[in-house]
């Protein structure tokens, strides 16, 4: 735009002040101008924080979608319950298609669409809980194989036995992890440290690894394993501190689904008390408008909780 009016002033001044411009010339810096103007400008998209973040730590951009299904993955595999993905889809699929019906069952299109939406990643949203119980179950699990392996341990100084005289009162999924080590280190190799690494790294969990990290050292000191009991013992203070603050992480989804009881119960009250009234709210455009505003409303608010409602990670 200012290339074009530049030049048009430029013409202009060379014609007032008598200064005679070849016409090939004047054509090709017209054609220039004209075609500068034509061209829209366009305008840079500013990155958001979030993108920001993202792309510095090497993770490509997702949309929504992608990000809510790839966060489901990423959980059922850390469970061990891969499997359970697909069947999860399915669920999702099944949840859209009765969202649609029931909008469609109102006569409201765009309220179907909305449910269809929504209710197809309530499901994918709801796997968080699982992980939540399973790492309650992983570090029961594990307090109590941990306990039982350093007193042993600490007894005979000898790890392999120690694990072995346990395994039997050792339950999933710790127990698969430890097969895994008696078997390596009886039939495959005798390098004990070398085997404790290799499992390290077999369960998510911060105390696993450090009782593991102190382990590697006892076996060329066996002096230190007085360490692995106030390790173990962490175990203790992080379940109280998760018991103290249980009601709390659960505080917002519990508000959410009052919230979203009162205004869904306004829906069959008004059918109660005045059908008047229902039906413009469930017939009129304004009423239908009202249904999708409502509906969104629910769903983002669903979504916000769940994040919220995340177990707190200590630091023992």
């Amino acid at each position: 735009m200012k290339l074009a009016i530049f030049i048009f002033i430029a013409l202009g001044g060379c014609l007032l002040a008598g200064v005679s411009i070849p016409l090939p010339t004047v054509r090709s810096m017209v054609r220039a101008g004209v075609t500068k103007f034509q061209q829209p400008a366009q305008k840079v998209k500013k990155e958001r924080a979030k993108d920001y973040v993202r792309r510095i730590n090497g993770k490509a951009t997702e949309s929504f979608a992608t990000r809510s299904r790839s966060e489901a993955r990423k959980i059922f595999e850390r469970t061990g319950q891969r499997e359970r993905y697909q069947k999860t889809l399915h669920v999702s699929m099944a949840v859209a298609a009765i969202g649609a019906v029931i909008g469609l069952v109102m006569r409201n299109p765009l309220l179907a669409i909305v449910l269809a939406v929504g209710f197809y990643f309530i499901p994918l949203w709801w796997t968080q809980f699982s992980l939540y119980r399973y790492d309650q179950l992983l570090n029961d699990e594990l307090e109590t194989a941990l306990s039982l392996i350093t007193t042993s341990y600490s007894r005979n100084n000898d790890i392999l036995a120690a694990v072995e005289e346990n395994l039997s009162n050792i339950r999933e999924p710790v127990k698969g992890v430890f097969t895994s080590f008696v078997n390596a280190l009886r039939y495959v190799d005798a390098n004990a440290p070398a085997q404790i690494e290799r499992i390290k790294g077999m369960l998510d969990n911060p105390i696993w690894r450090q009782w593991c990290d102190s382990l590697i050292l006892c076996q060329a000191d066996h002096t230190m394993r007085d360490a692995l009991v106030p390790i173990v013992a962490k175990f203790s203070d992080q379940k109280a501190q998760q018991e103290a603050n249980a009601t709390k992480m659960m505080l917002p989804l519990q508000r959410a689904g009052g919230m979203i009881g009162l205004t869904l119960g306004i829906i069959p009250l008004l059918y109660l008390c005045n059908k008047q009234w229902y039906v413009n709210l469930v017939s009129t455009l304004f009423g239908q408008v009202a249904l999708v505003l409502t509906a969104i409303a629910v769903l983002v608010t669903i979504n916000a909780a769940i994040k919220l409602s995340k177990p707190i990670q200590y630091n023992v």
